[in-house]
């Protein structure tokens, strides 16, 4: 019986996000002055007096020479890769402490013990104020890492996530596999997502996160050098973003996932030091399962926080102006 009701709510979920996505018509032009939407920047935009000066202020001789990779029927080509790593190339063997000198580490877990980094990438979604809903009913702040097309398409859902206190991080222009692109194309993907992020919501995020986790340390070096010294990935992965139907795993397989990962909270795993939760604003699904296991989470770890909060950053943004609550002040522990 339980379970029957369990699949109920679940389903009423689903429902209600689905029927919460209006289009309407944006008063921001993204017709110029920007790459085309959801595609990654191209000649047209780097032979820009503005772009021009964008990459002209980098120091070019601080980023590592390193050949991008490519992409091979929709994934990135590993094969032929030194198994030594040299270029810290997280896709490969989840590096995330640079070779390269004065390149900054990625933040991959959250340094106080019983602690889940809270976190949902690829927003804002058209139909995610059911999902906003849930998490300001319950006083919980995230962190969203933004795609810049979908801010351009839903500037609204963009500005609500900092009204509701949320942590605003940038996830590329078009999210595509970072190693493989051109120095310009980084340089495009990540300086028009923050232009876009800056014009709507008006603030200029300080941290990224690369789409599929795909970084290497020239594509570290460029970000830091765009004002982005914290490249944020995970060390827990719900795979909800593979999720049926549109991916290749049944709702029983993400929920195997996500009561892995609570176990883990009770277990002793986080003992020294938490997690970071790679879940998803992508679609429906994976809206509706953050929803359903949230209670969860929360019973199992001792803190639920925003990245900006578990690394105490009280300053998340260029502008001075805006500040963050610290790790105690969040908490309200000492």
């Amino acid at each position: 019986m339980l379970s029957f009701l369990l699949f109920i709510l679940g389903s009423l979920i689903t429902f209600v996000i689905s029927q919460d996505c209006t289009p309407y018509s944006s008063s921001y032009d993204f017709s110029s002055g920007y790459p085309n939407i959801w595609e990654k920047p191209t000649s047209d935009n780097f032979n820009t007096d503005e772009f021009q000066q964008v990459y002209n202020s980098i120091d070019w001789s601080q980023v590592p020479d390193i050949q991008p990779h490519t992409v091979v029927n929709g994934d990135i080509d590993q094969s032929n890769y030194p198994d030594d790593d040299p270029d810290c190339w997280w896709t490969y063997n989840q590096c995330s402490s640079p070779n390269a000198p004065g390149v900054q580490p990625d933040v991959t877990i959250c340094p106080e013990p019983e602690t889940w980094g809270l976190t949902y990438d690829d927003g804002p979604n058209c139909a995610h104020n059911t999902f906003y809903d849930f998490l300001k009913e319950n006083d919980q702040n995230a962190t969203m890492f933004f795609i810049g097309s979908n801010v351009a398409n839903w500037p609204k859902e963009a500005k609500r996530a900092l009204t509701d206190g949320h942590h605003i991080c940038c996830h590329t222009w078009s999210h595509q596999y970072m190693t493989s692109l051109t120095n310009e194309e980084v340089v495009g993907e990540l300086y028009y997502a923050l232009k876009a992020i800056k014009t709507v919501i008006g603030v200029t995020p300080l941290c990224w996160r690369p789409p599929y986790g795909d970084v290497d340390d020239r594509v570290r070096a460029i970000a830091q050098q765009l004002n982005l010294p914290m490249t944020v990935l995970w060390n827990l992965d719900t795979n909800d973003w593979d999720m049926e139907p549109d991916g290749s795993e049944t709702s029983d397989q993400i929920d195997s996932n996500f009561q892995s990962f609570v176990d883990m909270g009770t277990d002793g795993t986080f003992a020294n030091s938490g997690c970071i939760v790679l879940e998803h604003e992508l679609n429906n699904g994976t809206m509706s399962k953050a929803m359903e296991w949230y209670p969860k989470i929360v019973n199992a770890y001792q803190y639920v926080v925003p990245i900006a909060t578990c690394m105490n950053v009280t300053q998340p943004y260029a502008e001075s102006d805006y500040s963050y609550p610290s790790f105690t002040d969040y908490t309200g522990t000492n």
